[in-house]
């Protein structure tokens, strides 16, 4: 049925919500996982790697995603799930990041994407979006949304 299956990973405890259903769900079905984190780059600082160089230094939300990407890796290989990584900059081009994720989610050919949702209502889910809405919206494959308070069984 799901062959290949992408979660978004933001570190919050919906998003670890969606990670755990999508490892139980991939063992289950014998699907190979993608681990994507987005980092937005339109806040990092335009630090460099030294004097008069232009390659940027490495900074905390580049490391930051990297340990929860490694982490969301070796959740997966210990369920003996298949799995790779991918982190996405965010914004670059003034793009949302639930764009960003359709976009990976056709692009590496997902068949079913899942994302944690905080359940935001009113004037909150007005004024930050959601990245889950716009997923589902975009997105031409099945979406799961995961609430933190789902975990997986």
């Amino acid at each position: 049925m799901y062959r290949r299956l992408l979660v978004a990973l933001d570190g919050g405890a919906a998003s670890q919500a969606a990670l755990d259903h999508a490892v139980a769900l991939a063992a289950a079905l014998g699907a190979r996982l993608r681990v994507v984190h987005v980092i937005d780059t339109t806040e990092l600082p335009p630090a460099t790697s030294g004097a008069g160089s232009q390659a940027p230094a490495a900074d905390p939300a580049r490391l930051q995603g990297q340990e929860l990407l490694q982490r969301a890796l070796r959740q997966a290989q210990a369920a003996g799930v298949q799995a790779d990584t991918r982190m996405l900059e965010g914004q670059a081009l003034g793009r949302p990041v639930g764009e960003l994720l359709a976009d990976e989610a056709r692009a590496g050919g997902a068949d079913l994407v899942l994302v944690g949702s905080q359940g935001r209502r009113g004037l909150d889910r007005l004024f930050l979006g959601s990245v889950a809405e716009q997923m589902a919206r975009l997105c031409p494959m099945p979406v799961m949304i995961v609430h933190a308070a789902q975990a997986a069984g």
